[in-house]
C-alpha cells in the first residue's frame, strides 16, 4: 500500500511539475515576445528621432536666415536709401516670411504607451526622456504658430511694397528674389516693431531646438543600449 502511495505521489508530482514548467515556458515565451515587440517599437522610434533631427537642423538654418535678414533690415532701417531696392527686397522679404512647421511622427511612441510595452523598458531614463521629448514637441509647434502669426500680420505690408522677380528660392525653399517697390524708404515703426518681435521668437525657437537636438542624441544612445 505504501509503495502505491509513493508511486501515485510521484506521478502526481511529475504532472504538477510538468504543468508548472509548461506555464513557466509559456510565460517566458510571452515575455520574450513582448520584449521583442518593445524593441521593434524602439527601433522605429530611433528612425523617427533621426528624421526629427534632420528636420530640426533644417529648421535651425531657416530661423538663422530669418534672424540674419531681420538684423540687416533693423540695422539699416534709417539709411535704406543707400541700398538698392533689390537688396532691400531680398532681406525684408525673408525677414517677414520665413517660418517653419515641425512635422513629427508620434504614432510609434503613442502605441508604445497604449500597449503597455513602455513598462518593459528597463532604463527609466529612456522612459523619462521619451516623455519629455514628445511633450516638448507640442511647445515647439506653439512657437511656430506665433511666428506664422507674425508673418501673417506682416503680409499686407509685403504685398503692398514688394514685388517678386522670379521663383528663385533659398536652400530651405523660401522665395527670395524680390524688389522693394515702396514709395518711401522709411519703413513704418509698426512694421519695424513686428520684425523685432518676430526675430526674438526666432531666437527663442533656435535655443529650444538646439537643446532638443542634444537631448535627442543622448536619447538615441540610450535606446540603442536598451535594444542591444
Amino acid at each position: 500500500m505504501k509503495n502505491y502511495l509513493i508511486k501515485y505521489f510521484l506521478e502526481f508530482l511529475v504532472i504538477v511539475v510538468g504543468i508548472s514548467l509548461s506555464f513557466y515556458v509559456e510565460k517566458q515565451n510571452a515575455i520574450a515576445y513582448k520584449d521583442e515587440l518593445k524593441n521593434q517599437s524602439l527601433s522605429r522610434i530611433l528612425k523617427n528621432i533621426e528624421v526629427d533631427t534632420k528636420d530640426a537642423n533644417f529648421n535651425l538654418e531657416a530661423h538663422r536666415e530669418a534672424i540674419e535678414a531681420s538684423d540687416w533690415v533693423l540695422d539699416r532701417k534709417d539709411r535704406l536709401l543707400a541700398y538698392s531696392r533689390d537688396s532691400i527686397g531680398y532681406h525684408l522679404g525673408l525677414a517677414m516670411t520665413i517660418a517653419t512647421l515641425f512635422v513629427d511622427n508620434q504614432e510609434e511612441y503613442r502605441g508604445l504607451q497604449n500597449s503597455g510595452l513602455i513598462e518593459l523598458i528597463e532604463n527609466e531614463e529612456v522612459v523619462v526622456r521619451l516623455q519629455n521629448k514628445y511633450s516638448a514637441h507640442s511647445f515647439y509647434k506653439e512657437i511656430e504658430k506665433i511666428i506664422i502669426e507674425y508673418s501673417t500680420r506682416l503680409s499686407d505690408y509685403g504685398l503692398e511694397n514688394l514685388r517678386y522677380n522670379s521663383n528663385k528660392t533659398t536652400p530651405q525653399g523660401y522665395f527670395y528674389d524680390r524688389t522693394y517697390t515702396g514709395a518711401s524708404f522709411k519703413i513704418p515703426s509698426k512694421i519695424i516693431e513686428l520684425l523685432k518681435e518676430k526675430k526674438n521668437f526666432h531666437g527663442f525657437y533656435i535655443d529650444r531646438i538646439q537643446s532638443r537636438v542634444v537631448s535627442d542624441s543622448i536619447l538615441k544612445t540610450l535606446i540603442e543600449k536598451e535594444i542591444q
